[in-house]
């Protein structure tokens, strides 16, 4: 009981750490965590309104809100579809650097995706326990 105890107080930690790095990062590039979900849905390829919508599970005037912002700060714009006016997409700028605006230092980059990967393997760990005793409990 005293493990579980402390694999919570860890966890909560660690949640609370993640929050506090990501407030600050979005904060001093006065982005929401929203818009971060879109941009992830659009970095590679351009989608429709509506496929971003289904992907961040967001209403569609949501979405569309927060590509309103995002198309005023030029990070990303609007592009009519050559075949199908009616079809808009949306896709990253190309003054937008992706890689500059939202890294920290490599270094500390470096050291937080290790840190998440240990993280995410003992998660991982913790569900397969869990599962194991579900199922030997049932």
């Amino acid at each position: 009981m005293e493990e579980l105890i402390t694999m919570a107080k860890l966890l909560r930690e660690a949640s609370a750490l993640f929050t506090c790095i990501t407030r600050e990062e979005l904060e001093s590039k006065d982005i929401t965590w929203q818009q971060v979900l879109i941009l992830e849905q659009i970095v590679h390829s351009p989608k429709t309104i509506g496929e971003i919508s289904k992907a961040v599970s967001l209403s569609y005037s949501t979405v569309s809100g927060l590509i309103d912002r995002l198309e005023r700060d030029n990070i990303v714009k609007r592009l009519k579809d050559k075949k199908d006016k009616r079809m808009v997409w949306v896709a990253m700028s190309q003054r937008f650097d992706h890689a500059n605006d939202f890294a920290v230092h490599q270094t500390e980059m470096e050291t937080f995706e290790q840190k998440t990967t240990q993280m995410i393997s003992s998660l991982h760990v913790l569900q397969e326990m869990y599962t194991t005793k579900k199922r030997v409990t049932s």
